[in-house]
């Protein structure tokens, strides 16, 4: 397969609701973290995956609830039980940074999450309180479509 059909093939299948794993030049420091894709257009936007939920969110509920459990049991993919933290949305990538690092490692492409995941997003996604309001409204039509498809 050529780089090009290699770069076409990785565009067609890069999904909202999948998990990567990309370099986070942004993070302190700068590794490779999950991330789960939650809209493509028009640009991509991601929420961040995290092992332990910040004792800080834990002690505020309407934060905590704003933190949704990805079961190792229930997504193989993940070396662990984590928490994906809806209350702030990631657009530090373009879609060709995406498939760049992609085309450079597959195993970057992790997995899809399951249906009820996805709809305690959707669910945590309503009630945060500090998530902007643009994120918000984007992200809500765009899942909401995609979940009665």
């Amino acid at each position: 397969m050529t780089w090009k059909q290699q770069e076409r093939f990785i565009r067609e299948n890069i999904l909202p609701w999948q998990l990567l794993r990309l370099y986070c030049e942004f993070t302190t420091p700068a590794k490779n973290k999950h991330l789960l894709l939650i809209s493509l257009y028009p640009n991509p936007l991601l929420l961040m995956i995290n092992s332990k939920i910040h004792p800080y969110i834990k002690s505020q509920a309407c934060l905590k609830a704003t933190q949704v459990l990805l079961s190792v049991n229930d997504h193989y993919f993940l070396p662990h039980d984590s928490y994906i933290d809806c209350r702030e949305v990631y657009s530090y990538f373009t879609l060709d940074n995406i498939i760049e690092q992609v085309k450079n490692d597959q195993r970057r492409i992790r997995g899809f999450i399951n249906e009820d995941v996805q709809e305690q997003i959707i669910a945590a996604i309503k009630i945060s309180p500090v998530l902007e309001t643009r994120y918000k409204n984007l992200i809500l039509a765009e899942l909401t479509e995609l979940c009665l498809n």
